[in-house]
Formats: C-alpha cells, structure tokens, sequence
C-alpha cells in the first residue's frame, strides 16, 4: 500500500473541506436524519491530503475521510446514484398500486424534459428513496392538518437539495424548471393511471389535470429501470461531466 506523506498534504482548508462534503451529500447543513449522511454540525474538520478530507464525528470520535480527487469523486457518485436507482427501481409508484417504478418514473419524466430541465426531472422524486411515495390525497390531508409544510421543510427539501447538490445542480431549482416539471408530473400521472393503475383498488380515482401521454406506458422490469437510471444519471449531471474518460484512464 502506497503511504500518503502527510507533511506535504495539499493546501485544503476547512471551507474547501465542507463545500466538498456537502457536493458529495455526506454532509448535510441541518440535523434531519438522511441515510449515508451526516449532520454538519456534527462533524469536525481535521486535514487534508492528496486525496481526501478527512472529519470526526464529534459525539463518537469515529473518522469520516471524503474523496475529492475527479476519479475518486466520480467512483462514489456513481456508487450512491446506483444504489438511489437499485432502490427506486424496486418502489411502485402510486403507493403500490401502479406498475411502474419511480426510477422509471423519473427516467420517462426527464425523456419529456427540455433539455436544460432533464437533470431535474431524473431526481425531482429523489428523496422518495428515503420516504417512499406519498400520494396526492395523503398530501391534501397533511395540508389540510397543517403539517405538510414542517414535512416539506424539514424533511423533503434538505433530500432534495442533498441531491442536488451530488448532481452539481443549482439550489434552488430555477422556477421555469420547476414549473415545466409540475406539468410532465401530472401527465404521467395521467398516462400511469390510464394505463398500470388497477382502477379496482382504488375508490375513487384523483382528477388529472393535464391530458395523458398519448402512447401506451409499459412497465419496465426493476434491471431495465435501474440500468435506465443510472445511464441518465451519468448522461445529465455536470457532477459526472466526463465519468467515461475518467473510468477509461483509472
């Protein structure tokens, strides 16, 4: 094993350190609790070296070293962006009752995406991972009981711009984005309900406020939808801008 000579560790300073945990998402800037992330205030600063930052949790002492070589960088996005497709591949949408996944949910929303919005498509039900899929209805009564919003704030929004910020996305989204991604939202949730829905199990359908896609939705198989995502993933995000070439020269 090659040692690391520590006495001539690159000039990385603390502020460095955190930005790049936080573009990882190994950071995360508030205490919500996020699989594979830990809360930044939780965290102490110790070095740098040619190849990582390195922290300590504070409560524990346990160490957290952090890539951020570009191959190094790349090898652990490409490994958390595949295990956030190997799960969402296995995850129905609809709460169970549709077909289709949210994985290729996500790969067909950003197929109808213009181009500067594809890469927000892919992940806009990222955070769905973690909590699953929560249906419109379900939302209406956490609205209506007023604890949507400290669910949305608390809990959705810090998801989502951790992943953001793995994709080398802008937070916030811009509005056009998150405004055009609202509409493909509500006509594939149109297109599912015509076509992987059963209407059986459902007691009353939700009204669909945009017009279905007009082909035929097929559901695809949890390889085909997990192969599909990460093949997006590498394809849209700037984070992973000239993972190819990188994987080609390691």
């Amino acid at each position: 094993m090659t040692e690391i000579n520590l006495a001539r560790s690159s000039s990385r300073n603390a502020d460095d350190a955190i930005e790049n945990g936080l573009s990882l998402g190994i950071l995360v800037p508030t205490a919500v609790p996020l699989l594979s992330a830990t809360p930044i205030n939780l965290c102490r600063y110790i070095r740098s070296d040619y190849h990582s930052d390195y922290f300590t949790l504070t409560e524990t002492g346990q160490g957290i070293s952090i890539p951020f070589m570009p191959h190094d960088r790349h090898r652990f996005l490409i490994h958390e962006f595949d295990r956030t497709a190997a799960a969402l591949a296995r995850k129905p949408r609809w709460n169970g009752l549709c077909s289709v996944s949210i994985a290729q949910h996500a790969v067909q929303h950003s197929q109808h995406a213009s181009t500067p919005a594809k890469a927000y498509a892919l992940l806009h039900d990222n955070e769905e991972r973690d909590i699953g899929d929560l249906i419109t209805p379900l939302k209406h009564e956490l609205r209506r009981l007023k604890v949507w919003e400290t669910i949305d704030t608390r809990i959705v929004l810090p998801m989502r711009q951790r992943f953001a910020r793995m994709a080398g996305l802008q937070w916030p989204w811009p509005e056009a984005i998150e405004a055009e991604i609202k509409i493909i939202d509500e006509r594939l949730k149109s297109t599912e309900a015509r076509d992987q829905v059963d209407h059986s199990l459902i007691d009353q359908m939700p009204k669909q406020k945009h017009e279905p896609y007009p082909e035929f939705m097929e559901a695809w198989s949890q390889i085909e939808a997990r192969s599909a995502y990460l093949q997006a993933c590498i394809e849209y995000f700037p984070s992973l801008k000239g993972f190819s070439d990188v994987q080609m020269a390691v």
